[in-house]
């Protein structure tokens, strides 16, 4: 998504007063096996991706996932930033 599409997108569809902003959260995990988790879950984009690998997909996306997670470091917490695009509006009446 590129800044402002979601604004468009909110007052094509007919609402007004629509502001254009950015979150950012910190994602904490415990461990690799934490943070790859939520990837074997049932929600979400990642999850869904994940489950259409086959088993050898599926393992080799898993090595390299936890090389980058430990970066050449011992498994353990990590904290990473989360930025997404938010909008507010105001529904006509």
């Amino acid at each position: 998504m590129r800044p402002g599409d979601l604004k468009r997108a909110w007052k094509a569809a007919g609402l007004t007063d629509v502001v254009q902003d950015m979150l950012t959260i910190c994602m904490d995990f415990a461990s690799f096996e934490d943070f790859w988790a939520p990837l074997e879950g049932k929600d979400g984009p990642y999850a869904d991706y994940v489950r259409t690998l086959a088993p050898e997909a599926k393992a080799i996306l898993r090595d390299k996932l936890r090389l980058d997670y430990v970066d050449g470091e011992a498994d353990g917490r990590r904290s990473y930033a989360a930025t997404s695009w938010v909008v507010r509006r105001t529904v006509p009446v």
